[in-house]
This record gives C-alpha cells, structure tokens and sequence, in this order.
C-alpha cells in the first residue's frame, strides 16, 4: 500500500458548513477533524472505490474521477476524492458524512 502525505486537505462546502454548525465536542465533528488529521499523513488512507461503482451523484455534483471511502465508528461513512489543487498538488477533499444506511442508499446496494 502506497503511503503518501498530504500538503492540505479539504472539506467540501456542504460538508463544511455541517460541521462548522456542530458543537467542538460532537462525535461527528471528532471523527471529521480526526479523519484530516489521518489522511495529511495518508492520503491513501480510505478504501479505493472501483470506477464503475462511483455513484452519478459525486461524478455530477464534484465532477470527480476517484473516489475512496473512510469508514468512521458506528457505521458512519466518508468520501474523499483526491484533486490537484493549483499551486499545492495533489490533495484530498473531504466530501461528506454519512450513516451507513445513507451511505448504501446513495451506492445503490439494497437494505434486507
């Protein structure tokens, strides 16, 4: 597994304003904050999502061409995609966060 670090990472604008609205001490906010923390060390850090399986919601909503998942305590889910930002290079951006159920509805994959 390659390990590479990140110059900055980023959260995407909606992702931004939900934790932002969060008090310091929510669990959600922790996990966020803590997720940055790894993936400056790793950008690498999340679960590569198969091109194909890359739901049409983060192609037209970000316009991405990869996208990971980080998974987070009590089923909540991350997606990053990583993007060459101008005059940094290659960075990931934080997208949103997630409850497993959202998460696999937003995948498509089906509930028993």
């Amino acid at each position: 597994m390659v390990r590479r670090p990140a110059p900055a990472v980023f959260r995407s604008k909606e992702l931004d304003e939900f934790i932002r609205g969060l008090d310091p001490s929510d669990r959600r906010r922790i996990w966020v904050e803590d997720m940055e923390r790894v993936l400056k060390e790793n950008m690498y850090a999340g679960d590569l999502i198969s091109r194909r399986q890359i739901p049409s919601y983060y192609v037209e909503r970000y316009g991405v061409t990869n996208l990971y998942r980080y998974r987070h305590p009590e089923g909540y889910r991350s997606c990053y995609t990583i993007f060459n930002r101008e005059g940094l290079g290659v960075c990931p951006t934080v997208l949103d966060l997630m409850t497993h159920k959202e998460y696999e509805r937003r995948f498509g994959y089906r509930s028993r």
